[in-house]
């Protein structure tokens, strides 16, 4: 089966800060400062780790991203924590499931929890349109499960997580830019990835995210300092930058990078390939409300401007409330062929008379009645034992909030994915009971079994 391209944001402060150094290897650093001018304002960002960890850097970026990508997943929870298998973050970071990565994810995730930030200046409390300082750890709070007294992640072990306020307060006032996390995965260096993400979040406007460009220039100073990298010669930073810029030229993401003047005073200019044309996250909200794709959102958005893109969504939206317009196949083709067809379209709603005929493209029946949804077992069946695992410890998370410990939906997960615990059976009763305003009944009896299933367990596989 092959599986649909995700579709995922990114925040607009954490990316256009970038507070993941895209040095390789950072040695002994545990602090670093940049200043750096945008507009009239001065922007300070300062970023302080604890010496044995180091600053964030190489695959926290990764990591970083990933957690944004789950936590917008769950419908942006408002006291930003979450709760997922440790094997769930790794594959939606992209990282192989084995010891190393486990290894190398646990250290991302302490450096991420105790990593301090201070932005002065560039923090964008979009709503209020106002410029703030932000102090605050990436991950505010970190707990997982583990075997035994060995404090290591294992095969099974679940994460807590809280986000940042300041992140979830920024993520949950839409303050988001479109993510082509697959692209960013598939980069070959963290490095690459790293600054792949700052080049796409560096397109788009911070006081009116709207507002994309298509080519962006820099200081290559104040590019070294975006991109956390040392500073101190131009030449070495020509160098370390020399590889990523031309990885990302030769995927198709940029059309090219020139560079002007000498010295200190060189200029970088990146031109943007139009492929990776991309779309406001308005508009592109939009179209995915109608069932358009993204790729195909990005086609329509080189064809024609956003403003007669919106204005065509909002004559699409009027006909169809007036039923003029019903649909045949899908919203999504439906919508399409009217921006590419606008004169085969009544430009607004009549106040009188008979309505006018759609084109016979579009025109078919009036709506039909609500498709009967899958039942969980339809829902469940195509999902492995690990995949349904993990859907019903989100799902069961959602529906209940803190009523289970991390260790109980540990346990959940580890109980599904052993054949123990019918999953379809479980969701079936769970929304049943919310139903019925049972919700705490429901909490005590599956904790109740939890117990029951803990206690018949071998020895061994307690240990």
């Amino acid at each position: 089966m092959i599986k649909p391209r995700r579709n995922s944001f990114d925040d607009l402060n954490w990316g256009r800060l970038n507070l993941i150094s895209a040095q390789d290897q950072i040695g002994e650093l545990n602090t670093w400062k940049v200043t750096y001018p945008y507009g009239e304002r001065m922007v300070r960002v300062s970023c302080r780790a604890l010496p044995e960890l180091g600053v964030p850097h190489g695959i926290d970026n990764d990591v970083s991203s990933a957690l944004i990508d789950y936590y917008l997943s769950l419908g942006m929870p408002d006291d930003g924590e979450m709760t997922l298998a440790v094997s769930d973050l790794m594959q939606i970071a992209g990282f192989h499931r084995n010891g190393k990565y486990r290894e190398m994810l646990m250290t991302s995730l302490d450096r991420l929890h105790t990593t301090s930030y201070e932005i002065a200046g560039g923090w964008r409390d979009h709503p209020n349109r106002r410029w703030t300082t932000a102090r605050f750890h990436f991950i505010e709070l970190l707990e997982y499960t583990h075997q035994g007294q060995s404090g290591q992640f294992d095969d099974r072990s679940t994460l807590r997580v809280r986000l940042a306020e300041p992140l979830v307060a920024s993520l949950r006032s839409g303050f988001t830019k479109p993510l082509n996390i697959e692209l960013m995965q598939s980069l070959s260096r963290p490095r690459t990835r790293i600054i792949f993400r700052l080049l796409d979040a560096m397109r788009y406007n911070p006081e009116d995210p709207d507002d994309v460009v298509d080519e962006f220039d820099v200081g290559l100073i104040e590019w070294a300092d975006l991109c956390k990298l040392p500073s101190a010669r131009p030449d070495s930073i020509r160098r370390a930058l020399e590889g990523p810029h031309e990885e990302l030229v030769r995927r198709g993401y940029l059309r090219a990078v020139s560079v002007e003047g000498r010295g200190r005073a060189q200029r970088l200019r990146f031109q943007f390939a139009s492929e990776f044309t991309p779309v406001s996250p308005a508009l592109l909200n939009r179209l995915r409300g109608h069932g358009v794709t993204d790729g195909v959102s990005r086609q329509l958005a080189r064809q024609y401007t956003q403003s007669v893109l919106l204005s065509r969504i909002d004559q699409f939206e009027r006909l169809l409330r007036s039923g003029q317009l019903t649909v045949r196949k899908t919203a999504a083709h439906a919508l399409v062929h009217l921006i590419r067809n606008p004169d085969q379209y009544p430009d607004s709603v009549p106040v009188t008379g008979r309505a006018t005929t759609a084109p016979p493209q579009v025109k078919v029946r009036l709506a039909a009645p609500d498709p009967v949804l899958p039942t969980w077992s339809e829902e469940l069946s195509g999902l492995t034992p690990d995949e349904a695992a993990t859907f019903t410890v989100k799902r069961v998370s959602l529906l209940f909030s803190k009523r289970f410990t991390l260790i109980e939906l540990d346990q959940l997960r580890h109980e599904v994915m052993r054949g123990r615990l019918d999953p379809a059976h479980l969701l079936t009763e769970a929304h049943l009971r919310l139903a019925r305003i049972e919700a705490q009944q429901f909490v005590d009896d599956l904790k109740a079994h939890l117990q029951r299933l803990a206690s018949a367990r071998p020895v061994d596989e307690l240990a």
